[in-house]
């Protein structure tokens, strides 16, 4: 789940389906996608021109790669 204007991603419990938690990344994610292994979250911002990439078991963005104008997905 993403709470774009709020320039997090947030994280689901599955099994209440309540927010688990919330990790910071740049200005209003647009897109969210998983690495294969399920270790990393990408999330593309839009305003920010940015991609942030989320180490889920740290719960936190460990890095931000540049990604042009405007990334969405």
């Amino acid at each position: 789940m993403r709470a774009g204007r709020g320039g997090a991603v947030a994280i689901v419990d599955t099994t209440s389906f309540g927010r688990d938690r919330s990790i910071k990344v740049g200005q209003r994610p647009w897109g969210i996608i998983l690495s294969p292994d399920g270790k990393y979250l990408f999330s593309a911002n839009g305003p920010s021109n940015d991609v942030s990439v989320v180490d889920l078991a740290a719960g936190k963005e460990i890095h931000r790669v540049k990604a042009g104008t405007s990334p969405w997905a």
